[in-house]
């Protein structure tokens, strides 16, 4: 009876320590993943500098960039302004004025088509000023794609580019004018713009022209 007692006892003891160990153990499982998985949070100065870093750089202004509101009052008869393709135009011999680019409503279908017929016109203070000559030399179901202003040839005027296409809108050719700023007046011609038929923008204009200025100027 007495060893009875006395292997219980033990057996107590034992079942004890076993349970006390094993609740020690999952405590200390516990405190080791709660110090792995904690993740500190984010401090005010750190959401600051985030924020400033990925702060979006403000677009550079282009060479045509201005309040232009005043030049999109011009207004021809029979034409169509083409606001795209009109600007402020501040060089001489025409000083804050608009480059104005107008369509012709005859020759466009409807107010979504290219802009057939393109012609380019100096307005200030809301009157016609001067009228560029003819960049597309008599052809017709022509139109603008893009302008451009540079000093090509280096004598310190700014000349005009003009990047335009003739024929279907689908399916259309190059035909490219540059217009030199020469003794207060703008003249080109079409024997010189022929060698541009194949440059597709006023970029690829523009490079060309100042690396065959021979071709162009008389200078």
């Amino acid at each position: 009876m007495i060893k009875k007692i006395i292997i219980l006892t033990a057996f107590a003891i034992l079942v004890s320590s076993c349970s006390f160990t094993s609740n020690n153990g999952k405590q200390m499982v516990q405190n080791t993943n709660t110090e792995n998985t904690a993740i500190p949070k984010p401090t005010q100065e750190t959401a600051k500098n985030t924020s400033k870093d990925t702060k979006e750089t403000p677009a550079k202004k282009t060479e045509s960039s201005g309040d232009k509101s005043e030049c999109l009052k011009a207004k021809m008869d029979g034409k169509r302004l083409i606001a795209d393709q009109t600007f402020v135009f501040d060089f001489k011999p025409f000083p804050k004025s608009c480059f104005v680019t107008f369509a012709s409503k005859e020759d466009m279908l409807d107010e979504k088509d290219v802009p057939r017929g393109s012609t380019f016109h100096i307005f200030k203070d809301g009157k016609l000023n001067y009228d560029f000559p003819d960049a597309f030399d008599g052809q017709t179901a022509c139109w603008v794609e893009g302008v451009g202003f540079d000093d090509l040839n280096g004598d310190g005027d700014t000349d005009v580019i003009i990047a335009g296409s003739c024929l279907g809108a689908k399916n259309s050719y190059p035909s490219n004018a540059v217009y030199e700023n020469y003794n207060d007046d703008f003249r080109t011609y079409s024997s010189q713009n022929q060698n541009l038929e194949n440059l597709k923008n006023v970029g690829e204009i523009k490079d060309y022209v100042k690396k065959n200025k021979d071709k162009f100027f008389d200078n």
